[in-house]
C-alpha cells in the first residue's frame, strides 16, 4: 500500500440517474508486506475495505495464520490481535517505504513492515462502476495514466471489486466478483500487464467461488454440489505468469471420505489446509 496513492472511489452509477443517485460499491484491496516484529520475521497481509481493515500475518519460522482486524486512515493503521488471554495492539504508520510502529500487549515491541511488490507503475485511481438495468457494468479506472473501460456483463449481482496480485508481478490485478454466494459463486479475473487489464480465460471460466491465499500463493475455486454435503476445490497457481492447475480435490462430510483428481484418499484435515 506504500506509493500506491490509491484512491478507490468506486460507485454504481445508473445509466440515466443524476450525481445524487450515486450508490457504492464493495471494493477492498489485498497488500504483502515482509518485515520484522521485534527480531522476529514476519510476512503480513493487509485487507482494507473503506475504513476497515483485516488480514493477517505468519512469524516466518511457525507458518501459522494469527488473523488481525481494526481500522485504516491515510496515515495510519490500527490492528488488533486475539492473544491466548487478552488482546494485543497493533499501531502503524505510513512511512515512504511501508509502516513502522509497535505490537504492545503487556510489553511493547517494535514493528517494521515494508510492502512486498513496487506498485510505482501500476497506480489505480478514481475507480468508478457505472450500471444498467440489463446486468451490464462498465468499471472505470485509470491505471499507468492511462484511461480504461473493463466491461462485465450476464451479471447475478451488482459486482463487488477485489484487488490484489495473484501473479507476483507488482501489479494489482482485479476479481471482478458477479455472484457473492461462498461456495458456487462466480467472478471475472482481469490480469494486469501491459500497461491494461486483460481477462484470464482460464481461471473466469472455472466453476467456483475464487479465493486467494497469499501465503502459499494459490488460487482456490470452492464449490459444492446440490445434492448432498460434498464440496469440491480446484487450485491454481502462476509458474512463469501463467495460471496452472494443480490439484482438483473433494470431500464428502456425509461419507467423510476425500478424493483427489487422480482418485487417491485425502484426509479432511489434508482438503481443509486449502
Amino acid at each position: 500500500m506504500n506509493k500506491i496513492s490509491l484512491l478507490l472511489v468506486v460507485c454504481i452509477l445508473p445509466l440515466f440517474c443524476s450525481a445524487s443517485d450515486e450508490v457504492n460499491i464493495e471494493y477492498i484491496t489485498s497488500s504483502m508486506y515482509s518485515g520484522n516484529i521485534g527480531r522476529n520475521n514476519i510476512t503480513m497481509n493487509i485487507v482494507s475495505s473503506r475504513n476497515a481493515v483485516s488480514g493477517s500475518y505468519i512469524y516466518n519460522q511457525y507458518k501459522s495464520n494469527i488473523l488481525l482486524s481494526g481500522v485504516i486512515s491515510f496515515k495510519s493503521i490500527e490492528l488488533k490481535e486475539k492473544t491466548k488471554d487478552s488482546t494485543a495492539t497493533i499501531s502503524l504508520f505510513r512511512t515512504n517505504k511501508g509502516y513502522t510502529g509497535n505490537w504492545c500487549n503487556k510489553k511493547c515491541v517494535p514493528v517494521t513492515i515494508q510492502t512486498n511488490n513496487s506498485f510505482e507503475n501500476g497506480v489505480l485511481k478514481d475507480i468508478k462502476v457505472d450500471g444498467s438495468d440489463s446486468g451490464t457494468y462498465k468499471i472505470k479506472l485509470i491505471f499507468n495514466n492511462k484511461n480504461e473501460i473493463i466491461t462485465i456483463s450476464d451479471t447475478i449481482d451488482p459486482p463487488s471489486l477485489e484487488f490484489v496480485d495473484i501473479n507476483g508481478d507488482g501489479f494489482y490485478d482485479l476479481i471482478a466478483r458477479t455472484d457473492h454466494r461462498p461456495n458456487n459463486g462466480s467472478q471475472t479475473v482481469y490480469l494486469s500487464g501491459n500497461n491494461k487489464f486483460t481477462e484470464d480465460k482460464i481461471l473466469s471460466k472455472e466453476n467456483g467461488t475464487f479465493v486467494y491465499e497469499p501465503y502459499k500463493k494459490n488460487i482456490v475455486f470452492n464449490s459444492k454440489e446440490d445434492c448432498c454435503d460434498k464440496f469440491n476445490k480446484v487450485i491454481y497457481s502462476f509458474n512463469n505468469g501463467k495460471a496452472t492447475r494443480v490439484d482438483n480435490i473433494s470431500f464428502d462430510y456425509s461419507s467423510n471420505e476425500g478424493k483427489d483428481y487422480r482418485g487417491g484418499n485425502i484426509s479432511k484435515n489434508k482438503f481443509e489446509s486449502y
